[in-house]
């Protein structure tokens, strides 16, 4: 079942669309919203190799790549056939848009992003996360205080951003809203034949 979304995409039902229809897939939300988790997860489902927009965007020590750089190098991987490429609203470019089939906007309370980020800091204390390159250790302090506000005050912004982006596209768009949500796409992506 489909229907028209409020961003010009349309939604669609996990268990209906089939794996074919689902090579090129944008997972996007703030921060703390669960890109990650969701994105291993679904890609594995779909056998999608994942492109992490943190890994493509940091260098050691937290420091950012420029942004034309990056882009220039997403632009190069998503030339494949097939990828799932998670991160915040910056990987929401034209030319992500023209070759994505389905973008999953996850787009949960900011409360409970907050948390995942400050238990996130915490489980990953002088250590590099999976899905960032070396020399990133999470460490508490102001960094970390500024980040996990952020995904508390600034869901808002983020939101703007992934809707005015999503806006000016007609690929289709499932916005999930709370955690049950993601869990229900994500068992009806494991059937989908």
């Amino acid at each position: 079942m489909t229907k028209p979304s409020d961003f010009g995409g349309l939604f669609v039902e996990g268990d209906q669309i089939s794996r074919n229809l689902m090579r090129r897939v944008v997972v996007v939300g703030a921060n703390g919203a669960g890109k990650t988790w969701f994105a291993k997860r679904f890609g594995q489902s779909q056998g999608l190799p994942i492109i992490c927009n943190d890994a493509l965007a940091l260098k050691t020590g937290w420091r950012q790549r420029s942004r034309a750089a990056v882009q220039a190098e997403l632009v190069g991987l998503i030339a494949d056939e097939a990828w799932l490429l998670e991160g915040g609203p910056s990987i929401l470019i034209r030319p992500v848009l023209q070759r994505a089939d389905l973008v999953i906007w996850l787009d949960l309370p900011a409360s409970l992003r907050f948390w995942r980020v400050v238990m996130r800091s915490l489980r990953y204390v002088g250590q590099t996360r999976p899905e960032h390159p070396a020399g990133n250790r999470d460490w508490p302090g102001v960094r970390q205080c500024r980040f996990a506000w952020r995904a508390l005050t600034q869901g808002d912004q983020f939101a703007q951003a992934i809707a005015g982006a999503l806006g000016e596209t007609a690929v289709p768009v499932q916005r999930l809203c709370s955690r049950a949500a993601a869990r229900q796409v994500l068992e009806r992506a494991d059937a989908v034949v």
